[in-house]
């Protein structure tokens, strides 16, 4: 890859893997639109159950999905239950 590609080119180049630049638009604005309304629900449960395989033992991966998916007052108190 050609080291002076911009980080905009770069991110479109590997992104991408097939999609256009439209479908990645779209993709992203339904993943927009979707994951407020579902975090914290089961069928945002289901969805990390089924994506966590994916990312796991991944940083900032596995942690994005968690953030995403489950409710975010659950990981604002982990720390404070495992005490």
């Amino acid at each position: 890859m050609d080291k002076n590609l911009s980080t905009a080119a770069e991110t479109s180049v590997l992104l991408s893997d097939g999609m256009t630049d439209a479908e990645i638009e779209v993709r992203l604005a339904i993943a927009g639109y979707l994951i407020p309304r579902l975090v914290g629900t089961p069928a945002a449960r289901e969805a990390f159950n089924a994506l966590v395989a994916k990312f796991q033992d991944r940083y900032p991966y596995h942690k994005l999905l968690t953030r995403l998916l489950i409710a975010p007052e659950y990981l604002e108190c982990a720390p404070d239950a495992q005490s």
